[in-house]
């Protein structure tokens, strides 16, 4: 089974500040990786995914989480501010 790894911008505000190819992305993910408060301004989802949440300062661990589920299937969106 393959799957996705998708980094994903926010952008400067609310959902309708995000392009539509992000917005697409965070429907389709099956998780979601990034900072705690990044996560929380994603919102609700179709069909919430996973979220991984982690500090600030945890960009290494949160890569390897994202790497591990993509290898075992999963479609990632790594979150990011913009």
């Amino acid at each position: 089974m393959s799957g996705r790894l998708s980094v994903v911008g926010l952008g400067p505000g609310g959902e309708g500040l995000r392009t539509p190819l992000a917005s697409k992305r965070l429907a389709e993910a099956t998780d979601l990786v990034g900072y705690g408060p990044y996560l929380d301004q994603v919102g609700v989802l179709p069909a919430e995914p996973r979220r991984h949440a982690s500090d600030n300062r945890q960009e290494s661990a949160r890569a390897r989480v994202a790497i591990e589920l993509a290898c075992r299937g999963g479609r990632v969106a790594v979150v990011s501010s913009g």
